[in-house]
């Protein structure tokens, strides 16, 4: 099970908990409400995007003539779920008591993202992957086992991504899976557990040009070296109950 050794620990999380629309929180110029107070606005997305273009842009142009210019390798919709991410585990954080180191290796999540060391967006999943990371450190010792719904999970995803051998079974993928997989599964379960638990109360309202935004607990690597979610927290129940109106 080569492929399935190139589980990443990157990852990144959501909540569970979303009220229902109402007036004030329908506003097609806003791309995410996380709680009562913030808005992440279609600029704010923006900024964030054009930020990370423009600096691809100057590394692209600083790089030798003979080298293919690198593309942009994040969506609008992966800006939107960096920032919600960002304000939540800020939020699960606090409450857990957890804090993530001072100093980030931003230049190891560049070269994992695909992009220039200097562009927020790198920061951004830097500060939210080192929250989780302490979450992370935190559950290991009291992390429930792994159950098959879990592996089940894990082993769906690698198929549909062709990451696993055609023909394997869920039987010899549950057998065949190297313990520091099996160990990441764990924590990324008890993880997604805790931060639904501690974010169940907050109220999340999602663009529905975003939608389905689900935001990835653990993630794995495939062979053309992207990210792509493992274990995910979706964003939300029914789309009539957390969608912003989108009139654009």
């Amino acid at each position: 099970m080569q492929r399935a050794r190139r589980l990443a620990s990157i990852a990144v999380v959501a909540s569970l908990g979303l009220a229902g629309l109402t007036a004030c929180r329908s506003e097609p110029s806003v791309a995410a409400y996380v709680g009562n107070d913030t808005r992440i606005t279609e600029k704010r997305v923006q900024e964030v995007w054009d930020d990370a273009f423009a600096a691809l842009q100057k590394t692209n142009a600083e790089a030798e003539a003979s080298a293919p210019p690198a593309a942009l390798s994040i969506t609008r919709s992966d800006v939107v779920r960096t920032l919600v991410s960002n304000n939540v585990l800020t939020e699960v954080a606090k409450r857990e008591s957890v804090t993530a180191p001072t100093e980030l290796p931003l230049g190891d999540y560049a070269t994992q993202l695909r992009l220039p060391q200097d562009a927020e967006y790198v920061r951004l999943y830097a500060e939210s992957d080192a929250l989780i990371r302490a979450l992370r450190t935190k559950v290991q010792a009291a992390a429930a086992d792994v159950t098959d719904d879990d592996l089940r999970e894990v082993f769906d995803v690698l198929i549909e991504a062709k990451e696993v051998p055609e023909g394997t079974t869920f039987e010899q993928f549950k057998t065949q899976l190297p313990a520091e997989n099996l160990a990441l599964v764990k924590t990324a379960a008890a993880v997604r557990k805790e931060v639904a638990e501690t974010t169940d109360s907050m109220k999340i309202t999602v663009n529905p040009r975003y939608q389905p935004l689900v935001i990835p607990v653990l993630e794995f690597q495939t062979q053309d070296g992207a990210l792509k979610p493992l274990v995910n927290v979706p964003l939300g129940g029914s789309p009539e109950s957390n969608l912003v109106t989108d009139v654009s």
